[in-house]
């Protein structure tokens, strides 16, 4: 990170310490050869190639925001992989690649809809999978078209969630939906809407 703009740097400490992503901190100018990736402001971008990240291209969200980071540094190459556990509550996890981004409980199918979409929007990926939980039929359909309007471009699986549940009585009912989540989210499904790989520039 590197910014002699004080509300820049602390909004993108900030925003770093939220998504639980490391860093460090150099001034403009500094020798940035060994670095990855070097975030910074729109203004203060010019010179750095494709080595700058600028804030303004940043989203507030805290997952969203890891996974461009994540995504930049390992070439937009990844799959944008979300699990949904359908339910009262609906639990969702979304991945990109390995890494876990975000997991949250919903109750409302416009709203994880409309969330997931978000963060197929906002992180450059290869393409977007998406493996909903088949135990809720009626609940099951309406997320389907919800999402395929939501995310057109995104693939989208039935999965069999028979085991995904967690018994531990540790768990909240809130934990254990988006741990199902999490599981459902790599547990291969039937394609009831077949999405495209993403071209990028």
């Amino acid at each position: 990170m590197a910014t002699s703009k004080a509300r820049a740097y602390y909004a993108l400490v900030s925003r770093l310490k939220r998504a639980g992503l490391p860093f460090s901190s150099a001034l403009p100018g500094s020798d940035f050869r060994d670095w990855d990736l070097v975030l910074t402001t729109a203004e203060e971008a010019g010179g750095l190639g494709e080595k700058a990240l600028a804030l303004e291209e940043l989203d507030e969200n805290p997952g969203i925001f890891r996974g461009q980071v994540i995504s930049r540094l390992s070439g937009e190459s990844e799959v944008i992989l979300v699990g949904v556990d359908p339910g009262k509550r609906t639990g969702m996890a979304v991945f990109y690649g390995q890494t876990k981004l975000a997991s949250s409980t919903f109750d409302s199918v416009g709203t994880i809809c409309s969330r997931i979409g978000a963060f197929a929007r906002g992180i450059p990926s290869s393409r977007v999978l998406i493996r909903v939980g088949n135990g809720n039929g009626p609940m099951v359909s309406k997320l389907v078209d919800g999402l395929r309007r939501e995310v057109p471009d995104a693939t989208i699986e039935v999965v069999d969630e028979s085991g995904t549940s967690t018994r531990s009585p540790k768990m909240r009912g809130v934990q254990r939906d988006q741990v199902a989540a999490a599981r459902i989210a790599f547990r291969k499904g039937d394609v009831v809407s077949r999405g495209t790989t993403r071209t990028r520039d």
